[in-house]
C-alpha cells in the first residue's frame, strides 16, 4: 500500500480531487445534491484523516487556538477586506447592497446561524484538515497554502458564476494561512463563517447558492 503515499499517486489524486470532482459536480449532479455531496466528502475525508493519525491524541478541532491575539489578527484583516468588498459592491452592484437584510430579514437571520454549521464546517474539514494532512509529504508548506486556497476557490464553480470562485480563491488562501499557522479547525471555521455571513449580509449571497447563474 506504499504506492498510495507515493508522490506520483498523490499528485494524480490531487488533480482529480481539485479539478475532476468539482467539474463532475457541476456537470452531473443536480443542485439539490451538491450540499449532501459536500457532507459525504467531508465525512469520508474525516475518517481517512483519522485512520492515518492517532485520532485519540490529535487535537484536530483545537479550540484553544482561539486566543485574543488570534482574534485580533483575524478582525484586523476582516475589517480591511470588508471595507474593500463593500466599496466594490457599492461601485459595481449598488442594487445588491444589503438587499438580503432589507428584503428577507427573517431568512437572513436563519442563514447567519445555519450557514456556519451546514456549509462552513464540512468545507473546512475537506480543504484544510484533509488536504493539509493528506498532501503534507508531497507539497511544501507554502504550496499547501496555495493549493488549498485555489482548490477551495475552484470548487465554487458549482455555483455557475465567476464571482464565487474568485472571491473564494482569495478567501481560501487566507483561511489556509490561518490553518497552517494554528492547525485549528475551530479558528479557521470561525474565520470562514465571519466572511461568509458578511457576504450574505452585504448582498452578494446570490453568487453563493445553487442556481446563481440564472
Amino acid at each position: 500500500m506504499r504506492y498510495l503515499h507515493s508522490k506520483p499517486f498523490l499528485f494524480t489524486e490531487l488533480v482529480v480531487f481539485m479539478l475532476g470532482v468539482p467539474l463532475l459536480m457541476l456537470l452531473v449532479l443536480p443542485s439539490s445534491a451538491i450540499l449532501p455531496m459536500i457532507w459525504l466528502m467531508a465525512i469520508l475525508c474525516h475518517f481517512i484523516t483519522n485512520a492515518s493519525n492517532d485520532w485519540r491524541k490529535e487535537k484536530w478541532w483545537n479550540e484553544k487556538a482561539i486566543t485574543r491575539s488570534e482574534l485580533a489578527r483575524m478582525l484586523k484583516r476582516f475589517a480591511l477586506c470588508a471595507a474593500v468588498l463593500t466599496a466594490l459592491t457599492y461601485m459595481l452592484k449598488p442594487e445588491l447592497l444589503f438587499g438580503f437584510v432589507r428584503e428577507k430579514p427573517v431568512f437572513w437571520l436563519i442563514v447567519m446561524v445555519a450557514y456556519p454549521v451546514v456549509s462552513v464546517v464540512p468545507q473546512e474539514i475537506i480543504f484544510r484538515r484533509y488536504m493539509f494532512d493528506r498532501y503534507k509529504t508531497a507539497l511544501s508548506p507554502r504550496m499547501l497554502v496555495l493549493v488549498s486556497g485555489v482548490g477551495f476557490g475552484f470548487a465554487h464553480i458549482v455555483f455557475g458564476n465567476w464571482v464565487a470562485p474568485l472571491l473564494c480563491v482569495i478567501g481560501g488562501v487566507m483561511f489556509a494561512q490561518t490553518y497552517a499557522r494554528t492547525r485549528s479547525l475551530a479558528l479557521v471555521s470561525l474565520e470562514h463563517a465571519l466572511y461568509g455571513d458578511f457576504i450574505f449580509t452585504l448582498g452578494l449571497g446570490r453568487y453563493f447558492y445553487h442556481g446563481a447563474a440564472g
